[in-house]
């Protein structure tokens, strides 16, 4: 898991070429013009899914095997529960979806709003949509990295 500020991405560069083209996408890009729904930028290698909801009290646990995603706001704000896999029991497994859904404590809570991003890998479950500070409106956009 890394968790930071969109103006500090480039000290991210050089875990994965995949990672680097997400990266330059996101540093050149009006973010909030993206449409709802998935924009593709390399195939099922790398692209966008952006999301309009509403945050709830509880989620869905869940895990990749093929992918990283890096979570970024763009409006309102949510908390997003983090653990290490290994740490959670699974309750179920989806492979046509890259589903992974777990059960357990989250081992770290991060708050997201405009200018944060939150990277998570095949390793780190992940609890997106909890309510920061009571149910809100969230537009978001998820980059899903292809591995490898």
């Amino acid at each position: 898991m890394i968790y930071g500020r969109l103006d500090r991405l480039d000290r991210y560069r050089g875990l994965s070429a995949r990672l680097d083209k997400a990266l330059d996408f996101l540093k050149t890009q009006n973010l909030t013009a993206l449409p709802a729904g998935k924009t593709v930028l390399d195939g099922e290698a790398l692209f966008v899914n952006r999301f309009d909801y509403k945050t709830a009290q509880e989620s869905v646990t869940e895990a990749h095997r093929a992918y990283t995603d890096i979570h970024i706001v763009l409006e309102g704000e949510e908390r997003v529960g983090v653990a290490d896999v290994a740490l959670l029991r699974q309750t179920e497994s989806r492979e046509e979806e890259d589903f992974i859904g777990f059960e357990g404590a989250f081992g770290s809570v991060c708050t997201l709003r405009p200018g944060d991003f939150l990277i998570v890998f095949p390793e780190d479950a992940h609890c997106p949509k909890l309510c920061a500070s009571g149910p809100a409106e969230v537009k978001k956009i998820v980059v899903k990295v292809l591995d490898g």
